[in-house]
């Protein structure tokens, strides 16, 4: 997976757990979860369907990995290879 597609899926993904945000608008080293207000429930769904969608299970202690869309772009980039 290029970064292109991780982030892509991670669009896609808060679109479907948070329908009213706008992660398009977050900048890529800004912390998404203040930004976009999602709560530890949301979050966790964006992880389930994360995996579901990519594959890549992120681990509670890989959390603070993926604290921004740059991050995470970076995780699911590097745990795909």
């Amino acid at each position: 997976m290029n970064a292109e597609d991780a982030h892509n899926v991670l669009v896609e993904v808060f679109l479907d757990v948070a329908p009213d945000c706008d992660p398009t608008s977050v900048p890529g080293d800004a912390p998404y979860r203040e930004v976009l207000a999602i709560d530890s429930m949301d979050f966790l769904n964006i992880l389930e369907l994360v995996a579901e969608e990519t594959g890549v299970e992120v681990p509670e202690s890989d959390y603070d990995a993926i604290q921004t869309f740059d991050q995470f772009v970076a995780y699911l980039v590097h745990a795909t290879d």
